[in-house]
């Protein structure tokens, strides 16, 4: 009972230090706790030194709370590294997963643009509420509003939800209307609402997959390559979280057995150390070498000669 009454003592901790901003009802609600453990746990909060704010209706934690200014003082940064930091994350722009991701947190850490954000993280919030709810009971959702830059369209979308990827940016759904899979981006959606009609094309859906290279499809194309000393050394280099793809074979070489579902990435290595490097199966791979040095070589091909084949 002591370790349940601590676990619920952090979990509030968490909540009121995330810099999102919640009601008494979502609070409860989230924690799966009686208004009146609430502000019993709240209490204990506040008489152990943390400063807790009542705004408009809703809490959070003053950053200024002694605990967190001990912990600021261990890791050494100041308002402005961490300022600095923030604005220059910002000028990254949103095209990178990891940048997101660490500006996110640095707002939720330090209650950057936390007055500025509240409402649209909200709104995600409850967007991703629906589709965690539709997706635990197999249930389609309306994408409303959905403002496709492909298209040029903004129109609803009968979706079935089935994946969140990307630190929960984008949701992976097969869409009735196109009989496709695709990915949508939840800040692309003015709401979601749940549909009460169950999936109907469950065997249909297909997650996407990412390659090593950062190209992203639904097929999968494997590809086994022999490694000189010279390609094996760039290749664990450049691609350190691919190690485990590489094994031995032999005396100064190392087979490369790895599922892309692009050729690019893969070949633009390859290409680059064609000599050091031998295509043992894919055929698709061999193929895509081909065209590549014939567009690359004037005149005839030279029959497959110099494409990384020995």
């Amino acid at each position: 009972m002591r370790f349940d009454k601590l676990k619920k003592q952090l979990g509030l901790l968490i909540l009121l230090s995330d810099g999102r901003n919640y009601t008494v009802d979502e609070l409860c609600e989230r924690m799966e706790l009686s208004r009146r453990n609430f502000y019993y746990l709240l209490d204990f909060i506040k008489h152990a030194g943390f400063i807790v704010f009542k705004h408009e209706g809703f809490y959070h934690i003053d950053r200024r709370s002694p605990f967190f200014t001990q912990l600021l003082q261990a890791i050494q940064f100041t308002d402005n590294d961490v300022r600095t930091i923030h604005s220059l994350l910002t000028m990254a722009g949103d095209n990178s997963m990891m940048v997101n991701r660490l500006r996110r947190k640095i707002e939720s850490a330090y209650a950057l643009s936390v007055s500025t954000h509240s409402t649209v993280r909200r709104q995600v919030d409850s967007k991703l509420k629906v589709l965690r709810k539709a997706m635990e009971h197999k249930r389609m959702v309306r994408l409303v509003g959905y403002s496709s830059p492909h298209s040029h369209t903004v129109k609803d979308r009968i979706v079935e939800p089935f994946l969140l990827l990307h630190d929960d940016q984008d949701v992976r759904c097969y869409e009735l209307l196109s009989h496709e899979n695709k990915t949508f981006k939840l800040s692309r959606m003015e709401r979601v609402e749940e549909v009460d009609v169950p999936w109907l094309h469950e065997d249909q859906h297909r997650q996407v997959f990412t390659d090593i290279f950062m190209f992203c499809g639904e097929d999968r194309h494997r590809v086994k390559l022999r490694l000189g000393q010279l390609s094996h050394n760039l290749f664990i280099e450049e691609y350190p979280q691919g190690e485990y793809l590489v094994t031995p074979d032999g005396d100064d070489t190392w087979l490369l057995d790895i599922e892309v579902c692009d050729y690019r990435g893969l070949g633009r290595f390859v290409l680059g150390l064609f000599k050091d490097i031998e295509i043992v199966e894919g055929d698709g791979f061999r193929e895509y070498m081909r065209e590549e040095i014939r567009s690359l070589t004037p005149g005839p091909s030279p029959n497959g000669e110099g494409s990384g084949q020995r």
